[in-house]
C-alpha cells in the first residue's frame, strides 16, 4: 500500500528534481576540479552542472509518476541505478570513440549525480517553500559552474629546473697545468663530482649536447566568452651549445600533445610544410661564476625560425650546474603567432589570442 498524500503547497516534483540536480551538480563540479578533463570545451564544471540539473528535472518527473504507486522509493532507487548504467554505457562509448580519458573523468561524477538524485528528489518533493527559492538554488549552481570553468586540473605549460632529471654523465676537465706552462690545453674525461663555486665558462666543457628535453606552449583561448589557456607539450627537443656563446636548438613542432585532440590536429596542420622550428645564435653568455646546484639567470638572443620565417627573439634563461657536470637549462619567451604566419582562429566556438608563451627545458651533457 502506498502512503503518498498530495500536498498542494509542496514543490512540483520537476522543480524538486532540478534542485536536487543543482545540489548534485555543485558537488560534482567541485570534484571535477581534481580530475583531468579530456576536453575542456565539452567536459567542464559548467557542462557537468547543466547536465546534472537536466537529469534532476527528468528524475523529478519520474518521481511524479512513481510516488503514488506501491513501494515508490524502491522503484525510484532502481530507476536511478538503471539511469546510471545507461549513463556509464554512453560514457564508455564516448571514451572509446569520441574523447580519450572520458571514462576516468565522467564515471565518478555520474555516480555522484545519480546517488544524490536518488536520495534528494523524493525528499525535496515534500518541501513546502516558495517556488522561487528553488529557482534561486538552481541559478546559484549555474553561476558557480561558470565561475569554476577552466579552474580544474588542466595541463600547465609552466616548467621548472626540477622537471627533468639531471643527465648522468662524465665531465670534460681542462688540463690547467698545460695552460700554465704554455703548452696546448688538453682534455681528459673523468667522473664528475662538482661542488661549490665554479668559474664560468673556464670550469665547463667546451661544448654540450641536449640529452633530454621538453617544450611547452601556452595560447590564451576564449570558449564562448569564457577565458582559458590551450597548453601543448613536446619531448622532441634536440640541440647543442657552447659556453663560449654559440647555440642551436631544434624542436619538432608537430609533436606537441595537449588535452584536446582537435587542438592537436590544428597545431599539426600549421606546420605540415615546415615541421621543425629552430633557435640559434651566438650569445649564450654565462655569468662569471656560479655555485653548483644553484640556478643562475641571464638572457640570450638569437633567431627563432618557424615556417621558414626567422625573427630576432630574446629568451630568459635559468640554468643550473649539476654535480655530475651536466647543465639543466630552462628558457622562456613570448611570441606573436601571426609574425610566423601561424593562423589565429578569431571566430567560431573557440577563438585564440595572437600570442603564445613558449618554454623549453633541457638537460645537456658535455660532448
Amino acid at each position: 500500500m502506498t502512503t503518498y498524500e498530495y500536498d498542494p503547497d509542496a514543490w512540483h516534483p520537476a522543480l524538486a528534481g532540478a534542485v536536487a540536480g543543482a545540489i548534485a551538480g555543485v558537488v560534482a563540479a567541485l570534484i571535477s576540479l581534481v580530475l583531468r578533463s579530456p576536453d575542456e570545451i565539452v567536459a567542464n564544471s559548467l557542462s557537468v552542472t547543466l547536465v546534472s540539473i537536466a537529469l534532476g528535472a527528468v528524475s523529478g518527473m519520474l518521481w511524479r509518476r512513481l510516488r503514488a504507486t506501491d513501494r515508490p522509493l524502491w522503484t525510484f532507487g532502481w530507476s536511478m541505478f538503471g539511469g546510471w548504467v545507461v549513463a556509464m554505457l554512453a560514457i564508455s562509448f564516448g571514451h572509446w570513440f569520441v574523447l580519450d580519458n572520458l571514462l576516468g573523468y565522467a564515471a565518478p561524477l555520474a555516480a555522484i549525480i545519480f546517488i544524490t538524485l536518488g536520495f534528494l528528489t523524493p525528499l525535496l518533493a515534500r518541501v513546502a517553500l516558495a517556488w522561487w527559492i528553488g529557482l534561486v538554488v538552481i541559478a546559484v549552481a549555474v553561476v558557480l559552474g561558470v565561475l569554476l570553468f577552466g579552474r580544474g586540473n588542466v595541463a600547465s605549460g609552466d616548467l621548472s629546473l626540477d622537471d627533468l632529471p639531471a643527465a648522468t654523465t662524465t665531465t670534460t676537465v681542462v688540463d690547467t697545468e698545460s695552460q700554465s706552462t704554455g703548452g696546448d690545453p688538453t682534455s681528459t674525461t673523468a667522473a664528475a663530482d662538482l661542488s661549490g663555486e665554479v668559474t664560468l665558462p673556464d670550469d665547463l666543457a667546451a661544448s654540450y649536447t641536449v640529452a633530454t628535453g621538453v617544450a611547452t606552449y601556452e595560447v590564451p583561448e576564449v570558449l564562448q566568452g569564457l577565458s582559458t589557456v590551450g597548453v601543448g607539450r613536446s619531448e622532441s627537443v634536440s640541440g647543442s651549445f657552447s659556453p663560449e656563446g654559440a647555440f642551436s636548438f631544434t624542436l619538432d613542432l608537430q609533436s606537441f600533445v595537449s588535452d584536446q585532440s582537435r587542438r592537436d590536429s590544428r597545431v599539426r596542420g600549421w606546420f605540415t610544410d615546415h615541421p621543425e622550428g629552430t633557435f640559434s645564435g651566438s650569445t649564450f653568455t654565462l655569468p662569471a661564476s656560479a655555485v653548483v646546484g644553484e640556478p643562475v639567470s641571464f638572457t640570450i638572443s638569437g633567431d627563432l625560425t618557424i615556417n621558414e620565417i626567422s625573427l630576432p627573439t630574446e629568451w630568459t634563461i635559468e640554468a643550473r650546474i649539476e654535480t655530475d657536470g651536466s647543465l639543466t637549462i630552462l628558457g622562456e619567451t613570448d611570441i606573436v603567432l601571426s609574425d610566423f604566419e601561424i593562423p589565429v582562429q578569431t571566430s567560431g566556438f573557440v577563438t585564440m589570442e595572437d600570442a603564445a608563451h613558449l618554454e623549453i627545458l633541457v638537460s645537456a651533457v658535455p660532448g
